[in-house]
């Protein structure tokens, strides 16, 4: 009887179900940490940074957020720590210009290191009144719902034309007067829009009137001279 030789079987495919279960432990650990790692206390001057390097990437690049209106809903989501730079805030204002009939007649420009928006015209006062019905309040508080989002300082001047005031019912006895009333009544509507930070109020009387001298039709020039300006500086308004 030919006995044959014991051989022994041998697999050539080892099982790999023990890689299985090293998946799952796997899994069930970084599960265990991310848990961990979301109750974990937030460093809050780790985050203020990420804020600030975040939010000073803002900048003015895109034309399509000013046709679309998306950087008015953009202004809402910045929590920025910092003053916004104001071609940034130039560019919303100006997109929000073309979407706004009620902001045809604003005049919005850059000076130096400020911008400046001014409400001219008898659009928006008239001779001898610190606001003309309520268009002006409309006006103000489309511009101040854009402010409202940023801290940059804002001060705002007013301004009349250079004919002095002579009617003794008068509510107001001079220009300067008049000048400041027109400037308090848009600073205190630019706060009720909700800027939440000091404005500065100034009455500049007719002492800029000379800057319109190149202006030759006398009632244009005259209905620019009745105006407040809205100056949006590059600094911050906190502790005005």
């Amino acid at each position: 009887m030919n006995l044959l030789p014991l051989t022994r079987k041998t697999n050539s495919n080892p099982s790999t179900m023990w890689m299985t279960s090293l998946a799952d432990l796997l899994a069930l650990l970084l599960a265990f940490f991310v848990l961990m790692f979301s109750m974990s206390e937030i460093k809050v001057d780790r985050w203020q940074t990420l804020k600030e390097t975040l939010g000073n990437k803002i900048s003015d690049t895109t034309d399509l957020v000013t046709k679309t209106g998306e950087a008015e809903k953009n202004m809402a989501m910045v929590s920025e720590p910092k003053a916004i730079d104001i071609a940034y805030l130039e560019h919303i204002l100006n997109g929000k210009k073309n979407q706004s009939p009620l902001l045809a007649n604003v005049e919005i420009f850059r000076a130096e290191e400020k911008l400046v928006i001014s409400l001219a015209g008898e659009d928006f006062f008239q001779p001898g009144t610190d606001k003309e019905s309520g268009k002006i309040v409309e006006v103000v508080h489309l511009i101040g719902n854009t402010l409202r989002y940023i801290r940059n300082r804002v001060e705002v001047y007013g301004h009349t034309d250079p004919d002095p005031i002579t009617s003794p019912t008068a509510k107001y006895k001079n220009n300067w007067s008049l000048s400041v009333a027109r400037a308090v009544t848009v600073a205190n509507e630019l706060k009720n829009s909700g800027y939440s930070y000091p404005i500065r109020a100034f009455g500049m009387a007719d002492s800029r009137f000379n800057e319109l001298a190149n202006v030759t039709d006398k009632k244009q020039k005259y209905a620019l001279a009745r105006r407040v300006d809205i100056v949006v500086q590059e600094a911050a308004g906190r502790g005005q």
